[in-house]
């Protein structure tokens, strides 16, 4: 019975967390829009087929996650001063945009057509600086084809823009591939994956890593359909496919979510459909029921 009862009041407590969460506003209660910096090369600027573009312009995966950001309920603002492809200096596209992120106050970025590493570290420090953004979205590579001094440049930009902004948060992709396999590239993947961003984390940094890569696959290997231009610029579906993929690296790092803390704990817990889930401080998803075993468990401790 003592038990019994215990149990109960767990679960009202989960449920008193619940409500309270229904209650909170977007990006952990705060009211100031996320700025969010998207920097790397003509895939961030989000060219197809160009200077063709038979392939239309939709913003690249821009736009699919600025669809999926407002979904959820996230208040944010892109940033970012690059004026392509809107320059013309790869031709014009023609299309007007489905969805136009001009219109929203959206088409801000910080990708630029052809840059490399080498480019990007030469400018990133002053964007960072004028920009000021909360977090980074880091994708730049192809151009290099993965070289190895490729990997310095990345790791020097990393610490750039943790220099200028200390508390900036950042998400650095394991690039996209070309049409055809390159070892260099996987190689470079690697080292952001197991070397990079492991290092910057043990720095006690903000960072993480999201896998784009895969996004250009099929049955695990690269599927030259979806290629816009057949070298190196994603189609609409991978576009949308990476769009998906920097949401959840962003859900990952800025969670729409209620926090309790307990006894010097912090539990917090996701509303999904028809279920109550939790998340607890070592990043385990437990069932409500488990949670209230547990949560009973140290009361008894």
């Amino acid at each position: 019975m003592k038990n019994m009862l215990r149990m109960r009041i767990a679960v009202i407590c989960i449920m008193g967390v619940v409500q309270a969460m229904a209650q909170a506003s977007p990006r952990q209660g705060s009211e100031t829009p996320l700025r969010i910096m998207c920097v790397g090369d003509s895939i961030t600027a989000g060219y197809t087929d160009n200077p063709k573009w038979t392939v239309p312009f939709e913003f690249g995966y821009r736009r699919g996650l600025y669809q999926r950001l407002i979904q959820a309920g996230y208040r944010f603002q892109f940033v970012g001063e690059s004026p392509e492809p809107r320059d013309g200096l790869s031709g014009l596209h023609g299309n007007t945009p489905t969805l136009d992120l001009r219109a929203q106050d959206q088409d801000h970025h910080r990708g630029y057509g052809g840059w490399g590493t080498q480019k990007v570290l030469g400018g990133i420090g002053a964007w960072v600086a004028k920009d000021s953004p909360d977090l980074v979205l880091l994708m730049i590579g192809i151009n290099d084809g993965g070289s190895v001094n490729a990997r310095t440049n990345l790791e020097e930009i990393a610490r750039t823009i943790f220099r200028v902004k200390p508390a900036v948060s950042l998400i650095i992709a394991q690039i996209t591939p070309m049409a055809h396999f390159s070892q260099r590239i996987a190689d470079y993947n690697q080292y952001i994956r197991d070397t990079l961003v492991p290092r910057l984390v043990a720095e006690g940094r903000k960072v993480t890593t999201v896998d784009q890569y895969r996004n250009l696959l099929k049955d695990g290997k690269i599927d030259a359909t979806l290629f816009s231009n057949h070298i190196n610029h994603p189609d609409a579906k991978a576009y949308d496919q990476m769009a998906q993929t920097w949401f959840e690296g962003i859900t990952g790092l800025y969670p729409l979510e209620g926090t309790c803390i307990r006894n010097g704990s912090s539990v917090s817990l996701n509303i999904a459909p028809n279920q109550v889930q939790a998340v607890t401080a070592d990043g385990l998803r437990k069932s409500e029921t488990d949670l209230s075993k547990e949560m009973i468990q140290k009361s008894n401790e």
